[in-house]
């Protein structure tokens, strides 16, 4: 199928719009937006529509219809109330939908309709390579060259989990909470990737928890105080996920857990869970801390 590098997003009226629509959607879906400068939800519904086909790539274009300008083309079209999106496939209305609905419900009405695109020689190969980069400056605590690499993969591809969640691994380290939380919840249920999302959003408590116990060194000087301070234990090990030295963080963690397993409601063996799933259990640090922990509590 041929696009012949047409703009993907444009604007449409009555003169063009039989050629830059019906006719084009033989080449293409054409998503018709029906738009007013005045119109509050439009402003809302605009961006995530050319946020979608963006993302969803040539197969499916974006025309925008100014009512105001083009009032013969919203009756035609029977526009009711605005926004108003029509999706035209093949010379047809396929489907259509009015109000501000959200990205994903979107995405779900559309990527049916648009043909999946076949990637270009090496494409495939440069997405793996631009995240393995992004994994690898991340383990060796260079967050900008890494969350730089997640990004440019998502700018090519916008809900690749991979990057999503190695982005998101970026901003827990930089504190940034609510960016993590949103990129976690761009990953979709039934996924490979659901498990990780949830464990970073959990390892948010372990760093804020960090944050707010005065430092690691204060934490292990307690602990060389009395080494049956839960509360000072429970620091350490948080204040070390937080630096990413996981192995402190399972030792102490598990420690805690046997000596009481219900500290703080679990704290201690919620938190070794959560980076069982987000390291794997191939990690190094992990090692055989699973079978240890099921030990201790079973």
């Amino acid at each position: 199928m041929s696009t012949n590098l047409k703009p993907q997003i444009f604007d449409v009226d009555a003169a063009n719009f039989e050629k830059e629509v019906i006719e084009a959607s033989h080449q293409r879906v054409i998503v018709v937006d029906f738009w007013a400068p005045w119109c509050g939800p439009c402003r809302t519904l605009g961006p995530a529509l050319e946020e979608v086909v963006k993302a969803l790539g040539p197969g499916v274009a974006l025309a925008k219809v100014n009512v105001d300008e083009n009032p013969e083309l919203a009756q035609i079209f029977r526009v009711q109330g605005i926004p108003a999106v029509k999706i035209v496939k093949e010379g047809r209305l396929a489907q259509e939908f009015t109000g501000a609905l959200p990205k994903a419900q979107i995405e779900a009405l559309l990527k049916p309709l648009v043909p999946e695109m076949p990637k270009a020689e090496g494409e495939e190969d440069e997405g793996e390579d631009l995240i393995q980069g992004g994994k690898m400056l991340l383990e060796e605590g260079d967050l900008e060259g890494a969350a730089q690499l997640f990004e440019e993969q998502l700018a090519a591809e916008a809900e690749n989990n991979q990057a999503l969640l190695g982005l998101a691994r970026v901003r827990l380290h930089q504190g940034d909470f609510e960016a993590v939380r949103q990129l976690a919840e761009r990953i979709e249920e039934g996924t490979a990737e659901l498990e990780q999302a949830r464990a970073l959003l959990k390892l948010i408590d372990v760093y804020q928890f960090a944050r707010e116990a005065g430092g690691r060194a204060a934490c292990a000087q307690r602990l060389l105080a009395d080494a049956e301070d839960l509360e000072a234990r429970y620091g350490l090990a948080c204040c070390a996920a937080a630096e990413g030295d996981y192995a402190t963080a399972l030792q102490e963690w598990l420690a805690i857990v046997e000596r009481k397993r219900e500290f703080r409601n679990g704290a201690a063996r919620e938190g070794m869970a959560a980076l069982f799933h987000l390291l794997g259990r191939q990690h190094p640090a992990v090692g055989d801390y699973p079978q240890r922990l099921y030990r201790a509590l079973y």
